[in-house]
């Protein structure tokens, strides 16, 4: 849980991709695992806007890579200039990304596309995010 979070507020996880699917797809597949508030913006401009407004409230960020304006990459460094030690995982489906490379960027897990359930679960996992599941396999 995120430390900056009082007891009674909401846990709430960011979802950036600039396609609608993907986006209600990975809050559906999120759902199952956390009953953490799920916020989706369809644009970096948008999420960057809604993360400098609260940053303590996000417990953890999801974003894509390939999006018009502006790629992950950028969005990670921008959300870590606003707060340094937030959680954010990037999904690609460009095989240019390891997870080493990915942490170097600034991230905190990879998920690469398509990925499964129990792929979120593990990146969550590394993130030191608590899930609700117990099976996901």
């Amino acid at each position: 849980m995120n430390q900056n979070l009082a007891p009674n507020e909401c846990r709430c996880c960011m979802l950036v991709d600039d396609n609608d699917e993907l986006l209600l797809l990975l809050a559906a597949m999120l759902g199952h695992l956390t009953d953490a508030e799920i916020r989706h913006f369809r644009t970096p401009a948008a999420a960057l806007e809604a993360f400098a407004a609260a940053p303590e409230k996000y417990e953890l960020v999801i974003t894509d890579y390939e999006m018009p304006e502006m790629d992950g990459v950028e969005l990670c460094r921008r959300l870590h200039a606003v707060a340094p030690a937030q959680k954010i995982v990037l999904t690609t489906g460009s095989g240019f990304f390891t997870q080493a490379v990915a942490q170097r960027a600034g991230f905190s897990a990879l998920l690469n596309k398509p990925y499964s359930l129990a792929e979120i679960h593990a990146a969550l996992a590394a993130t030191g995010i608590k899930t609700d599941a117990v099976c996901v396999a």
